[in-house]
This record gives C-alpha cells, structure tokens and sequence, in this order.
C-alpha cells in the first residue's frame, strides 16, 4: 500500500507543479517519498522533520550564497566554505532534535547551491522550503484519504 501512495503522492507533486507552473517539483517529490510512512503518526513525525531539516538546509544555503558575493571567489567558498558550513548544518539539525532531518538538509542545500539560477538567490531558498511543505501536504493527504481497509472479523 505504501508504494502505491508513494507513487500517487509523487503524481500529485508533478501535477500541482504543472499546473502552477512552479518549475522543478525535485524538492516536493523527494520531500514526499521521504515523509511517507506507513502510518499517519510516523508521517507527521517524518514530516515535521523534513520541514526542519529543509528550513536549516535553505538558511544554510543562503549564507553560502551571502558569502559568494562577500568572498567573490566561488571555488574557494565551495571548497572550503560548503563543508564546513554543512557540518554546521548537520549539527544544528541533531542539536535540535532532528536528526531524521538531516539527510533532507543536505539535499535542499546542495539542491538550492548548485541548482540556484545565476540572478535568484533568497527568493529561489525560500521557494524550496515552500515546496518541501507543498511535498510534505501531499503525503500526509494521501496517508490519511487513502488507507487500507480494515477486515471484519468473524464471530
């Protein structure tokens, strides 16, 4: 059952993003098979953390953003200013209480750094934390309007 709301919750995200012409549904769609569970408590949880964790990645990425027009050289704020700073990140997310978060940091601060179009930059953060809630929505729906039938028993 889970794999067929995984795949119906992924249709969703592409769908909604076709139709508002939102542009990549990367984020919504991993947020989505992420925070899926099997059940509705444990897609909250995983949910919740998602968001957090892709809230920290975003925050993150727009430091690294900040520092490319400080610093001005990208190679070297790549190099030795992404790592560092994604350590950071992974500790804030574990000091927070959200460890299962942490793998979506990372993803929606790579994403949001090596994807980032050359004029956008807060904008263009803030838009993957809103599609990390737009992911995060459909799963929790699709868990909760599409759940397996229960079986009668028999006296």
């Amino acid at each position: 059952m889970r794999t067929i709301k995984t795949g119906i919750s992924v249709f969703l995200c592409m769908l909604i993003f076709t139709i508002f012409d939102r542009g990549t549904p990367i984020v919504a769609t991993l947020t989505a098979v992420f925070a899926l569970r099997e059940d509705m408590e444990n897609t909250r949880k995983f949910g919740r953390h998602r968001i957090v964790g892709n809230t920290f990645g975003a925050i993150f990425a727009v430091i690294v953003i900040l520092l490319y027009e400080v610093i001005g050289n990208v190679v070297i704020v790549q190099l030795v200013c992404i790592p560092l700073l994604m350590m950071v990140m992974i500790t804030c997310c574990s000091a927070t209480g959200h460890r299962e978060g942490v793998v979506g940091a990372c993803g929606t601060f790579l994403t949001i750094i090596f994807m980032i179009p050359e004029n956008e930059s807060f904008g263009y953060a803030m838009e993957r934390v809103l599609d990390t809630f737009i992911g995060t929505g459909i799963a929790l729906g699709v868990n909760h309007w599409i759940r397996p039938r229960k079986i009668k028993k028999s006296d």
